[in-house]
């Protein structure tokens, strides 16, 4: 069976050609244009609401026009993270906790194929509790062994990290972080603007971390300019500064937990992520699972039932 997987997230959209019986996909899209984008652009129009869902069919026609190889009109295609709230195509409500490893208590959204786009859409929702929410990483979670009924933590980097705490094969509580938007805002929109610039420093990552764990970030990001002005240190080691700051106030709520901790991100994020889990007290054990692969098994499960 074939079909699209499509992880349309805040910032980011991609698309892959996925083949279940051969366990591969065989081609993909990648844009900028994510959901906060694609809505912006979607307010400037001025279309009437019963458009918008057409003005984002349009957008995933142009990805799939994008996929190498002729790609028929009746191959579904399964779509989880912004999508489905309320600045995406479709608007579906959050399911409660707890998540179960079962795909058919997931709430999908089938979407029959018209003229103007002919593929079947299966649109994902994403999961709440009382204060938090979460759209996407519900797909990342499926895609994931929960393994034995002991405690364990997931973690998601992004725009806005997500912890899911696992227990007896069960989600049972989750938080976000808006880290890596709070990054980007500090690195381009703020004064330390000017102070940063993208580059590799172990060491200073490692200095920024600690202090992120131990200290106010309302301070200890402001200690970024001052490196530059009383220290001379470099834009590049800033640049690594400013992420173990911003990763170390993060991760400092895991700080004694002893449950085993699974890293689901992209290769480019992997290497602060696992060195600020290694230089933490009480972390014992540390798995990393590509997000690439595990968000394509999750969607695989999803087609495995609905499909």
């Amino acid at each position: 069976m074939k079909f699209l997987s499509c992880d349309w997230g805040t910032s980011k959209f991609r698309l892959r050609l996925v083949d279940t019986s051969k366990k591969e996909i065989s081609g993909e899209a990648l844009s900028e244009e994510g959901i906060t984008e694609t809505y912006n652009q979607w307010m400037a129009t001025g279309l009437a609401e019963k458009e918008r869902i057409g003005f984002y069919k349009k957008k995933l026609t142009a990805a799939i026009s994008r996929l190498p190889g002729n790609i028929g009109k009746d191959i579904p295609v399964i779509i989880s993270g912004m999508a489905s709230s309320s600045i995406g195509l479709l608007e579906l409500p959050y399911q409660k906790l707890p998540f179960i490893w079962d795909p058919s208590g997931f709430d999908i959204k089938k979407i029959t194929g018209d003229e103007d786009f002919q593929h079947t859409l299966y649109l994902v929702s994403g999961f709440k509790k009382d204060d938090d929410v979460m759209r996407g990483e519900e797909t990342l979670l499926l895609g994931c062994d929960p393994g034995d009924d002991a405690e364990k933590i997931f973690i998601f980097p992004g725009t806005h990290s997500k912890h899911v705490f696992v227990k007896n094969k069960k989600g049972f509580d989750f938080r976000t972080y808006m880290t890596g938007e709070i990054f980007r805002l500090l690195a381009e929109e703020s004064i330390l603007w000017n102070s940063v610039t993208r580059g590799d420093d172990d060491e200073s990552f490692a200095d920024g971390f600690t202090k992120g764990m131990q200290e106010n970030l309302l301070h200890s990001a402001f200690t970024v300019r001052t490196r530059q002005l009383l220290q001379q240190a470099g834009r590049e080691s800033n640049y690594q500064y400013l992420s173990g700051l911003i990763i170390g106030t993060e991760l400092k709520d895991l700080k004694g937990r002893n449950a085993p901790v699974y890293l689901v991100s992209d290769k480019l994020i992997k290497p602060g992520y696992l060195t600020g889990l290694k230089l933490m007290d009480g972390t014992s054990q540390i798995y990393y699972l590509d997000a690439d692969e595990i968000f394509v098994k999750g969607h695989s499960r999803i087609a495995d039932y609905f499909i």
